[in-house]
C-alpha cells in the first residue's frame, strides 16, 4: 500500500479497499464492525456535524473508554476536517470542565456515567453534549432553542435521501485541510495546576501514520488489541491511527487492565503486535514467568551452562505465549 500524502486520503482509501473485513470489535460486547460499517457510522457523524453547525476547524471534545464509538467520533472528527479534544476520562470533572473551556470546544461527545458528573452551565460555550453511550443529546445551549434536537431528529431519513441504495465505497470521499491545520489539540496529564495542550497537525499525523505503514507495525488483515488510553498520543498513534489506515482488524479493550483481564483477551485476540508499557510488561513478567523461574529446582538448572540457554527458550516461549504467540512487542520506555 503507497501512502498518500493526505492523511484523510489515507483513510479513505483504507476504507474504501477493507470495506469487507473487520474494522472494530468490542471486547467487552463481542460487537464486531466492519470497514463499510465503520464507514457509515462516520458519515452519520459528518451530517450530525453539518446538521449542528460544526465547521472545518471548530473543536470537538471527546470524553470516554476506550470504544468503537469513540473512535467512530475521532475518526469521523479529523475526517470532517475539525480539531479533536480527546480527555482522559480519569480527569476530574472541574479539570475535564476546564479543558472543554480552554481548548474553546462547541461540542461535547461524553459517556452518561462521565456526564452525570458535570456541570453543563460552566461550560458556556458548548452548543450541545452528545451521549457516547447512546447518542441521544444530553444537554444544548438555552440559546440554541432546542435547534439541535429538531435538526437531528429525522437524521436517518436525511441521511438516506442523501445516500440512495446505501452508503457505497465511491461515496467514503473526506475533506483535505491543510496540513499545517490543527487535528488533535491533546491535553498532558500534568503535574502542576492544569492540563496544557499539545497542538497536532494533520501533518503530525501523517508522519507517524507513514512510518507505521511502511514498517510494517500493522498490515491488512493483522490483529491488534488496543488497551492503551487511545486519549493518549502514543496509544492514539499506534493502536488506533497506524491500524485504521491499513485494514487491521482492532479489538478495543475498554476494561482496567488487569494483568488476569488482559492475559485472557491476549489469548483470545492473538495480536501480531502488542504495543504496551513497562508496567504491564512487569505485571505480566511476576504473574506468569517469576513463580516459575523462581522454584528452587529451577534455580539449580538456571546455574548449569549450556541447559540454561534451552530453559531461557522455553521461557521466552511461555512469554510470548503469554502475549498471544503470534508476533512481537513494542514498548514505551516512559
Amino acid at each position: 500500500m503507497s501512502a498518500s500524502n493526505n492523511l484523510n486520503e489515507i483513510y479513505a482509501s483504507s476504507f474504501r479497499d477493507n470495506w469487507t473485513l473487520p474494522a472494530l470489535t468490542d471486547y467487552g460486547t463481542g460487537k464486531t464492525y466492519l470497514y463499510s460499517d465503520l464507514s457509515y457510522e462516520i458519515a452519520k457523524i459528518h451530517m450530525t456535524f453539518e446538521l449542528t453547525g460544526i465547521t472545518p476547524g471548530d473543536k470537538v471534545a471527546l470524553i470516554g473508554k476506550n470504544s468503537p464509538g469513540w473512535i467512530m467520533v475521532f475518526i469521523a472528527t479529523i475526517t470532517y476536517g475539525a480539531t479533536i479534544v480527546p480527555i482522559l476520562q480519569e480527569f476530574n470533572p472541574t479539570d475535564a470542565q476546564h479543558i472543554v473551556n480552554h481548548s474553546g470546544s462547541v461540542i461535547l461527545f461524553v459517556e452518561n456515567n462521565v456526564w452525570e458528573t458535570f456541570e453543563f452551565e460552566k461550560m458556556p460555550r458548548l452548543r450541545g453534549v452528545i451521549s457516547l453511550t447512546d447518542g441521544k443529546i444530553l444537554a444544548e445551549h438555552p440559546l440554541n432553542e432546542g435547534r439541535m434536537q429538531k435538526q437531528l431528529k429525522n437524521i436517518n431519513r436525511k441521511f438516506s435521501r442523501r445516500y440512495k441504495g446505501g452508503l457505497k465505497p465511491d461515496d467514503v470521499r473526506y475533506s483535505v485541510p491543510d496540513p499545517e491545520n490543527v487535528a488533535v489539540l491533546n491535553y498532558t496529564s500534568g503535574t502542576t495546576g492544569f492540563s496544557k495542550g499539545v497542538m497536532l497537525t494533520y501533518r503530525n499525523l501523517w508522519g507517524n501514520v507513514t512510518f507505521g505503514i511502511h514498517s510494517r507495525l500493522h498490515y491488512q488483515g493483522s490483529r491488534c488489541l488496543s488497551f492503551l488510553p487511545l486519549a493518549h498520543a502514543y496509544g492514539c498513534a499506534f493502536d488506533m491511527l497506524v491500524p485504521l489506515a491499513v485494514g487491521t482488524h482492532i479489538t478495543v479493550f475498554g476494561k482496567l487492565p488487569s494483568p488476569n483481564l488482559l492475559l485472557k483477551a491476549l489469548h483470545e485476540v492473538r495480536p501480531n503486535l502488542v504495543i504496551c508499557v513497562p508496567l504491564i510488561l512487569e505485571k505480566i513478567y511476576r504473574k506468569q514467568i517469576l513463580p516459575m523461574i523462581t522454584k528452587k529446582g529451577i534455580r539449580w538448572v538456571l546455574s548449569m551452562p549450556g541447559i540454561d540457554k534451552a530453559l531461557y527458550a522455553l521461557i521466552r516461549r511461555k512469554l510470548v505465549d503469554a502475549f498471544g504467540g503470534e508476533g512481537h512487542c513494542g514498548r514505551r520506555s516512559s
